[in-house]
């Protein structure tokens, strides 16, 4: 039987901000670096096989505390890191919905209608995100950690129910430290 848990990093500053961080790296704060650790904690008593992270630092602090208290080598993939948003990143959303008034309502209406400015696309992140789940993930037995992004995650999660409906992103992201688990 294969088990994927699936864990959105802790908080950091720009989490608190509501800044758009995409392919930022952006550390963990205090308070996601104690997220991180109770992640950790709360997966003490599961067998976990193998941790894949995204290469961003709050997704690889996060992925790096579940790793210590199981003995494991966490695996980075540029596949898992945060969908690129452009010039939207750094800026707060309500600057976002202010400056690209249009633009941010049919993003907010449809995600696939719509690319950030100098972003990627989610098509984009949702191809390389199905890339990586087929070459790292489906080949692999047992139970193991993805440690990612808002999007990314979601993106995920589509991947692994095979649902390609990109429409239903908004309704499937997590909040900070959030975990998820699922059986194959």
């Amino acid at each position: 039987m294969k088990r994927i848990i699936l864990v959105r990093h802790g908080e950091t500053n720009w989490n608190r901000e509501n800044r758009i961080q995409g392919g930022v790296d952006i550390p963990l704060n205090e308070r996601g670096k104690e997220q991180a650790r109770d992640i950790a904690l709360r997966l003490t008593h599961t067998v976990i096989r193998y941790i894949y992270s995204s290469r961003l630092s709050r997704a690889l602090e996060t992925a790096i505390e579940i790793a210590k208290l199981h003995k494991l080598e966490v695996l980075t993939d540029s596949r898992l890191d945060e969908l690129r948003q452009g010039k939207w990143e750094g800026m707060k959303v309500s600057e976002v919905r202010r400056l690209y008034r249009d633009l941010y309502l049919k993003w907010e209406e449809d995600p696939t209608s719509v690319t950030p400015p100098g972003g990627e696309s989610v098509r984009e992140a949702f191809q390389r995100a199905r890339d990586f789940w087929t070459e790292n993930i489906l080949p692999r037995e047992g139970t193991g950690v993805i440690v990612a992004h808002k999007v990314i995650n979601a993106l995920i999660k589509l991947v692994l129910k095979n649902d390609s409906r990109l429409n239903l992103l908004w309704g499937k992201l997590p909040e900070n430290a959030q975990i998820e688990k699922f059986s194959l």
